[in-house]
């Protein structure tokens, strides 16, 4: 897949734009051939699946419950990694539709925004994603073996949820904060504010109109205090933690944040697998098209995410079949789904296509 590991957003794409695929739909490329001077000699058109065609996807709603189910073929019981989202007020299906194409049950949710629903992350109770835990194992298709996965702030509420439900088989958190954020990355627990440290969301270094934050944070996590700490130490002995940070990540100092998780960890007897990786700030599923920084509704600001093109889409590569290895020999290995035909030649969707 080399060609497709210095993929960037186009001229067509809105500067700043915050690319993501929520909704999991195909991409779709043009491969180009041209001669040295230029003249277009070949072209054939391609198309990326994020969903296997043998994976059902499953609309949940109910019980104030919003979120999606990704269901192998066949009656299971499957192997389950829950999506635990950070802080999009959408159900964003990209890594939950691809963790399916390798044979495990997937779920993913929203918890505000919906009809319902807190209008605002900072209003949503931890006992919130409980729930969702709590329906995930009454799924007759789950074998009981679930695993959180979760990015960035998703991470740190994976680390958390960890601490409370002593059923989950193991944890992925990739470039997770170490701890909650006062006043956007922060939860409620009984009802109350949880205890954390203040992150000034303006406070930083501009770089060309990008805002580079790691400073910020660094001072956050130096002021932190047990009250203002994830428990690693109530995480369960047997429940492994796989830990990815880059190197290259301008929302945060990864070297140090990481570490910092993989020590307390490491000082309470757990398990961890700990990886750095020379990217940036968003490692998403393999052959994402790399964004360097993207604008930012709350603070207002172009914030920066980092990583140089190649080296952070190898990166995505690389570290998501570390993810599969580390989910298959901590919940189990789903049967493999059938292959499929594919189709010989791709028709581009009209440009007021959906898709």
């Amino acid at each position: 897949m080399g060609l497709f590991l210095s993929l960037q957003l186009s001229d067509e794409v809105p500067f700043a734009h915050y690319t993501r695929n929520n909704k999991a739909a195909p991409f779709y490329y043009t491969l180009k051939l041209f001669t040295r001077s230029h003249e277009l000699i070949d072209q054939v058109h391609l198309r990326k699946y994020w969903i296997h065609p043998n994976v059902t996807e499953i609309e949940v709603h109910k019980d104030g419950l919003y979120g999606i189910i990704y269901k192998p073929p066949g009656p299971g019981p499957f192997p389950c990694i829950i999506d635990v989202p950070g802080i999009s007020a959408y159900i964003i299906k990209g890594c939950s539709a691809v963790f399916s194409s390798d044979g495990f049950l997937v779920y993913t949710f929203a918890t505000f925004g919906y009809e319902g629903l807190p209008k605002r992350l900072p209003d949503v109770d931890i006992e919130t994603y409980s729930r969702h835990i709590e329906f995930v194992k009454s799924l007759p298709y789950c074998s009981g073996k679930i695993g959180l996965f979760g990015n960035s702030f998703g991470g740190t509420i994976a680390n958390y949820l960890a601490t409370k439900h002593p059923e989950i088989c193991a944890v992925v958190n990739c470039n997770a904060p170490e701890a909650f954020l006062r006043d956007n990355a922060v939860l409620k627990e009984n009802g109350k504010p949880m205890k954390c440290e203040r992150l000034e969301g303006k406070s930083g270094i501009l770089v060309n109109t990008v805002l580079k934050q790691k400073q910020v944070f660094l001072d956050s996590f130096a002021r932190l205090t047990p009250d203002t700490s994830v428990r690693w130490d109530k995480i369960p002995m047997g429940t492994p933690v796989r830990i990815v940070a880059s190197l290259d990540d301008w929302l945060f100092c990864g070297v140090t944040n990481g570490y910092n998780m993989r020590s307390n960890l490491m000082t309470t007897g757990h398990k961890v697998e700990f990886e750095l990786v020379p990217s940036g700030h968003g490692i998403l599923v393999p052959y994402f098209p790399h964004v360097l920084f993207a604008f930012n509704p709350v603070i207002k600001l172009n914030l920066g995410f980092g990583g140089e093109c190649i080296l952070a889409t190898k990166s995505q590569e690389t570290v998501w079949q570390k993810h599969l290895a580390f989910f298959r020999k901590h919940l189990g290995t789903p049967p493999a789904l059938p292959d499929f035909v594919r189709e010989k030649k791709i028709i581009l969707p009209r440009k007021d296509s959906k898709l």
